[in-house]
């Protein structure tokens, strides 16, 4: 009896261990990209070792996405087993310790900023921003393909040895980074193409990259060309291609106050199956780039009624484009203020949304409502970051200045 106890107990500790590991690897909290400590040189001398790439995340305290990156995508299954797999990976403080210094050598400008060098330090590849699980492993896929990866592109294009596709992999990435280097590359790549090349796949992908204009020698290809891209890279895709081209246009017949034009672009939008939010948005913006309260208050009507009646975002996005442009206008601030209580009624936890209904009311003399908001939206900040706490604190000390 006794060995039985003993058999039994030993079977009941294992069976503990077992669930109690099990319990431990599922726990995302515990897993994520497995960030190794030590100094910059240090990780290079590992890299040169192991031979695999060191992939950098450059942040700072107070960066929102940085922070957005770490919770939500750092610590999917399948970002961090690939990353764990294949890199080396460290991330660092621009602002503090080597920080300043590796944001000269690598002239890091932007967080968060995504670094994967060699063991000699040589760039290979480098992405920027926020972005999804799929994206982030993609930037990964590209350091480790000579072929992609922009450090090997950067460095070719330098020696004046480029194909085509070579130049338009270069192009294209430098005009995710928005570097003005991207139009000189793009003029080498039209002064190289034939008609045959542009409708490659490389050829859509510059197109697709590029086009912004429908003035554009590449909009003219594309348009001329419409039936073969649509056959090859579906309909939805090219639409997207011209939305953001009309979408362009639409900006400037605002700004003109081209009314005749501005609705004739409107209606190309709506053919293109644009999005609720990018018509409404258009549409309320040509009222209030040229100062038309009763049509402005009509259409923000009419769209938070109907189309946006679910989309809190939109409606606060539209309050705050009056606050921003026409704070001094009374009909347009009152159909802002009324606009934005709907907004909080159904987001009264989304900060972006409470920090303009603090605002709003603030200007709208409704002042003991609208500190009790600005307090509540720096109590928020303090769980997003540092920067956006000061921006907080600044806004309640303007809503408590205003009379």
């Amino acid at each position: 009896m006794k060995n039985l106890r003993i058999v039994a107990g030993i079977l009941g500790l294992c069976l503990f261990l077992a669930c109690k590991t099990k319990t431990e690897k599922s726990d995302p909290a515990s897993e994520g990209i497995d960030f190794a400590e030590g100094t910059f040189q240090e990780m290079l001398d590992r890299g040169a070792e192991e031979d695999k790439l060191i992939f950098i995340d450059c942040y700072t305290s107070w960066c929102a996405p940085c922070k957005w990156m770490e919770k939500h995508v750092f610590v999917k299954e399948e970002v961090y087993t690939f990353y764990n797999d294949n890199f080396i990976s460290y991330k660092i403080d621009m602002e503090k310790g080597e920080g300043p210094e590796l944001g000269k050598r690598y002239q890091v400008n932007s967080y968060p900023t995504y670094l994967f060098v060699n063991g000699r330090g040589e760039l290979i590849h480098l992405a920027k921003s926020r972005m999804e699980a799929e994206a982030f492993i993609g930037e990964a896929e590209k350091a480790l393909d000579p072929e992609k990866a922009f450090g090997t592109l950067a460095g070719k294009y330098k020696e004046g040895n480029m194909n085509l596709d070579e130049l338009t992999a270069y192009a294209t990435q430098l005009n995710e980074f928005r570097d003005p280097a991207a139009d000189k590359v793009l003029s080498e790549i039209m002064e190289k193409a034939d008609e045959q090349w542009l409708r490659s796949a490389s050829g859509w992908k510059l197109i697709s990259s590029f086009v912004y204009d429908d003035n554009s020698e590449l909009f003219g290809f594309l348009d001329r060309h419409r039936a073969h891209f649509e056959k090859e890279y579906g309909e939805d895709a090219v639409s997207g291609v011209y939305r953001r081209a009309v979408q362009r246009k639409l900006y400037q017949y605002s700004r003109n106050n081209e009314k005749e034009n501005f609705f004739r672009y409107l209606d190309s939008l709506k053919a293109l199956h644009a999005s609720p939010r990018d018509i409404a948005l258009s549409h309320c913006q040509f009222y209030l780039q040229n100062t038309d309260e009763k049509a402005f208050v009509s259409a923000s009507d009419e769209y938070v009624n109907g189309q946006l009646r679910d989309d809190e975002e939109s409606i606060a996005f539209i309050a705050r484009s009056v606050l921003n442009s026409h704070k001094d206008n009374k009909a347009m601030m009152e159909q802002a203020n009324k606009l934005i209580r709907i907004a909080y009624s159904m987001a009264p936890d989304n900060y972006g949304i409470v920090s303009t209904y603090a605002q709003i009311l603030g200007h709208t003399g409704e002042r003991e409502e609208a500190i009790k908001a600005g307090e509540k939206a720096v109590a928020m900040a303090d769980t997003i970051s540092s920067k956006v706490k000061k921006r907080a604190v600044q806004n309640l000390e303007e809503i408590r200045g205003l009379k």
